[in-house]
């Protein structure tokens, strides 16, 4: 595991180079989810693979987390690790970090029984909890700027379009079947 020291070193080379040469800091990233069997998915990205699956009661397996536990998941580790590398940054010695992420759902919105309920998540709370042996305000400063700059936590927040494109290949197309008509 690489030492606080180490974080802020890599973290200030990191700071040069996009300043130097912005272009090296533009991704784009890319997974791909595929269904295994049933609702078993297997996604793959730079290397990492990972199995995820719908809960009993959406007629999945529940062999493997879901969808949301991932997102959930995502979102709380990526805010515990952006106080880990602020406070690295700032030199500010951080002794733990544990961040609690609770989220409200209404299936109705997922299961399409009602119009006015989103699918998505209808609430949402963070508990940040941290302890340095730093002054709080300063502790509080790391935190209330590593959630500012948090990808995920901008990206659940201030949600950009999501542009889709859909390829079917079907069978019954492609023999000139009946297409309803």
């Amino acid at each position: 595991m690489p030492t606080a020291t180490e974080t802020r070193i890599a973290l200030e080379r990191a700071d040069k180079l996009v300043t130097l040469a912005p272009e090296r800091g533009q991704r784009t990233y890319t997974n791909t989810a595929r269904i295994e069997s049933g609702t078993l998915c297997s996604v793959e990205e730079k290397g990492h693979r990972f199995l995820v699956d719908a809960g009993k009661g959406l007629g999945g397996g529940n062999e493997e987390p879901t969808p949301s536990a991932l997102l959930r998941s995502a979102l709380s580790s990526c805010i515990a690790i952006g106080v880990k590398l602020w406070a690295a940054r700032r030199e500010i010695p951080i002794d733990h970090v544990e961040v609690t992420l609770e989220t409200d759902t209404d299936a109705r919105g997922l299961l399409g029984l009602c119009s006015r309920t989103p699918p998505g998540f209808t609430g949402m709370r963070v508990q940040i909890d941290v302890r340095s042996p730093a002054p709080r305000e300063v502790v509080e400063d790391v935190v209330a700027t590593s959630l500012r700059l948090s990808p995920l936590v901008d990206a659940l927040a201030n949600a950009q379009q999501i542009q889709t494109f859909t390829h079917v290949e079907s069978a019954l197309a492609e023999m000139g079947g009946d297409h309803g008509r």
